[in-house]
């Protein structure tokens, strides 16, 4: 899904597909890719109702030199600096995540903005459908505050769930 994730945003980013058509593309693959495969698809229910695509991380090999490159094709304006040596450009609501990670060039996870976000309980109910979930507590991880929580789809992308409006 990674593949297709960046096939869609170099549509988008060369100017072939609408800003529209790229949010309706990604939400149609997280729908799709939401229940893993087999026969627990059909015994799936809701944990959240998603909202906004709040953000998309990206692993970069210089996040300065990355932050530049957006800031100055963009017109992006940094949101926030976690602790973790990443640089969050803002895009209306949600934002641009570039962190020094393994793999640079690749997508690192996207978020999912929910209302009512509550980590714990949405775990809960991810390990009650078989799917594995993680909250991180670690509070390098991110400037706003809160506990993030992450699971993989069937084709092992890495998703995570946040508050609507979270600004890294």
């Amino acid at each position: 899904m990674s593949r297709e994730i960046d096939d869609l945003v170099e549509k988008f980013e060369s100017r072939v597909m609408s800003r529209r058509q790229l949010v309706a593309a990604l939400a149609g693959m997280v729908a799709s890719a939401a229940a893993p495969a087999g026969a627990q698809t059909a015994e799936l229910t809701r944990v959240a109702q998603g909202g906004t695509i709040n953000h998309v991380s990206v692993a970069v090999a210089d996040v300065e030199k990355s932050a530049a490159f957006y800031k100055a094709l963009l017109g992006l304006n940094e949101v926030s600096r976690p602790g973790n040596g990443g640089i969050n450009l803002g895009l209306g609501s949600g934002f641009l995540g570039l962190y020094k990670l393994p793999n640079p060039g690749t997508v690192n996870h996207f978020c999912i903005g929910v209302d009512r976000f509550d980590p714990d309980t949405m775990a809960d109910r991810l390990k009650a459908q078989g799917i594995q979930a993680t909250v991180d507590r670690n509070p390098a991880n991110r400037t706003s505050g809160g506990d993030q929580l992450y699971f993989t789809d069937p084709d092992k992308t890495r998703v995570q769930l946040g508050p609507n409006g979270y600004q890294g």
